[in-house]
């Protein structure tokens, strides 16, 4: 069976189309008859609004798209759920695309959404993505675009992350009180926004006095071979991880070495899995729900406001973690 149409509706009533349109919304132009007898006749006969021909007609698509570069661990899934919670209560379906880290895919899943005229989009970079060049279409196809989490500076599109300096800094000042002698901070890719920003305040805030290695790592295997050759070559005794991946690789090499008790291990961390794999892990608190809500609030925003921002929205956290 056919859905049912406002024409149907129209046929019935023998009135025009629009009058049954404008009926359904409430038209203040229809009189309160009118809008009694279509609206109840709707209702008896399951009439569901069309909602994509409406937005067509609108120009929207009442879709956003979030274009994420790997689902992993806890901290995507509540990014998902911090932007969607939000998204709903504002009538917006949210279109979810992976580029699996890599630059082409985010590339494609820039054009799909310029093709389906998105009315915006959330964007967290790959770690490939080193300029925004890609994203120049947004902009002219007028599509407003919040970068989150991932990010590039830039003077283009507004972004939401967390205070990494200020963050990165509270981790120094830990390790400055207890005295360590060596120090391997390990970041993700050097040319992320991320991994500057924490490296400046981690380096800014660390006793000059502590001897500081530095490693940039692309995945948890290259952090764990980095920690190896520091546990076996340079004893070092304490570590700084950038992320939760970036600590698995780190604890996983400590583990093995049988030096959990000895080593300090701090980092940014979801707080769900490894603070049980190494007792002695210290941890900013990444909470992925609220930087899905703030990154949603702001393409909101974006979207009503119908022009192009350069908003850049910091989220402040706290250090985590027990003595043992």
């Amino acid at each position: 069976m056919k859905p049912m149409t406002i024409k149907d509706l129209a046929n019935f009533l023998k009135v025009s189309p629009s009058t049954v349109s404008r009926a359904l919304n409430n038209h203040p132009d229809i009189s309160l008859e009118v809008r009694q007898r279509v609206q109840q006749l709707a209702e008896e006969l399951q009439f569901k609004p069309n909602s994509f021909a409406a937005n067509f007609r609108k120009k929207q698509s009442k879709i956003i798209a979030v274009i994420l570069p790997k689902i992993y661990r806890s901290f995507i899934p509540d990014v998902i759920e911090g932007i969607t919670k939000k998204l709903n209560k504002n009538q917006y379906q949210t279109l979810i695309l992976i580029t699996e880290d890599e630059l082409d895919n985010e590339v494609a899943a820039i054009k799909q959404c310029c093709d389906m005229r998105v009315d915006g989009i959330l964007l967290s970079l790959s770690n490939q993505t080193k300029n925004l060049a890609h994203l120049d279409v947004c902009k002219k196809l007028g599509i407003p675009l919040v970068l989150f989490d991932n990010t590039i500076e830039n003077h283009t599109f507004p972004t939401v992350h967390i205070n990494d300096a200020e963050a990165a800094a509270k981790c120094a000042q830990y390790l400055n009180e207890k005295k360590i002698k060596r120090v391997a901070a390990v970041f993700g890719p050097e040319e992320l926004n991320i991994s500057k920003n924490r490296k400046l305040g981690f380096e800014s805030e660390l006793d000059p006095h502590i001897q500081l290695d530095v490693c940039f790592a692309k995945d948890a295997n290259a952090a764990y071979h980095f920690t190896i050759d520091q546990l076996q070559n340079k004893q070092t005794n304490a570590f700084f991880g950038i992320s939760d991946e970036v600590l698995l690789g780190i604890i996983t090499a400590i583990k093995e070495n049988k030096l959990s008790k000895k080593t300090e291990v701090i980092g940014f961390s979801d707080g769900l899995t490894m603070p049980f794999l190494h007792k002695q892990l210290h941890y900013i608190f990444h909470d992925g729900k609220i930087v899905g809500e703030k990154a949603a609030d702001l393409i909101l925003s974006c979207i009503e406001d119908d022009q192009n921002k350069s908003e850049n929205i910091e989220i402040d956290v706290e250090l985590f973690g027990i003595e043992v």
